[in-house]
Parts: C-alpha cells; structure tokens; sequence
C-alpha cells in the first residue's frame, strides 16, 4: 500500500494555497507493469535503375540493324529484397502506338528481364516469371541483385514514309516476393 499526500504533491508544483486541506490517498493493486517493445525490420522489394533512380525521361529505342530488324533498348535494374526469391509478371501487354496515328503499331513486342550472368528471361501477361537475387553477403540484411531489362519489337508494316513518327507505349510490370520457409 502506498500513501501519497495530496498537500506533498501541490506543494511540490508550486500550486498549493493557503486554507487547502490535505488528503492522504491510498493507491492499492498493481502499481508497475513491464513493457515490452520488438523492432523487427521491414520486408523490402525495391526496382530501381541501377543507380538507384528512376528512368524519369523513359527508356528511348533504336533500330542498330536495317529497316525490317527490331528496335530495342536495354536499362540496367537493381533489386534490394529481403527474400532472396520474387517473381515478375507484365501487368499488359506491351503497345508502342503511333502518337499521331493510333492505328500504326509495332509488331511482336517482347521484354525480357534476366540476372546478370544469366540468360534472359521472357516475360509475359498474367504469368509470373521466378528470379532469385544473390546471397546476402551479411546475415539478417536484404539481397542486392542487378539485372538486365530488355525490350524490343518489329517496326510497323509499310514504307519509311509511311511509318515515320513518335511512338509511345507503357511498360507495366509487377514485381512480388516470393516468401520461403526457413
């Protein structure tokens, strides 16, 4: 049983005045309790350039073969997961539109994506594609990956003249961790 006096305690912060009576308050039961509190690190998935960026100007395409070989471009990704295992799938698939003549489209888009040292990988619509980052190099901190993010497609069908333009398409993809058991 603890006692405390009212009159102490005012006394103590300065607001006691005179004629205030003083009371003796009884606390009874449980008077301390243990807290406990566990930082635990966050599950991380982050797609990044390679520099840790973003491609904010887009990624740009060029034809280095002649006129019927594909145009391409390749960007340089870098994966920081907590789980070793994640998967990427194409949210849709891929359309590079003519801007001023919606009609003309490029032919057989692929992407593909694949760590580095390894072959690529096709990804493709409402299919998930299995990659597996390196070994962490310390215990308890996340994976570090690099891979290469390659895309391409067939020039639209006609003459130069016809086909000339600005073409323009959305690249979605979504990347998932795959959570294993340990």
């Amino acid at each position: 049983m603890n006692k405390v006096t009212l009159a102490c305690l005012l006394a103590t912060l300065g607001a006691l005045s005179t004629g205030v009576a003083t009371a003796d308050i009884i606390l009874e039961g449980k008077t301390t309790s243990n807290i406990t509190a566990t930082v635990s690190a966050p599950n991380n998935l982050l797609v990044t350039s390679d520099t840790g960026g973003w491609f904010d100007q887009g990624l740009q395409m060029s034809q280095p073969g002649g006129w019927d070989s594909p145009y391409e471009v390749q960007a340089r990704l870098k994966i920081v997961s907590t789980e070793r295992d994640f998967q990427v799938r194409l949210d849709e698939p891929l359309e590079l539109r003519n801007a001023s003549n919606a009609a003309q489209v490029f032919q057989q888009p692929k992407v593909q994506l694949s760590a580095e040292g390894q072959a690529p990988k096709t990804l493709a619509v409402a299919t998930a594609t299995a990659f597996e980052n390196p070994v962490q190099n310390v215990a308890g901190e996340d994976t570090v990956g690099f891979y290469g993010l390659s895309v391409s497609a067939l020039p639209p069908e006609g003459t130069f003249k016809q086909t000339s333009g600005t073409y323009t398409g959305v690249l979605s993809l979504t990347f998932e961790p795959v959570i294993s058991n340990p």
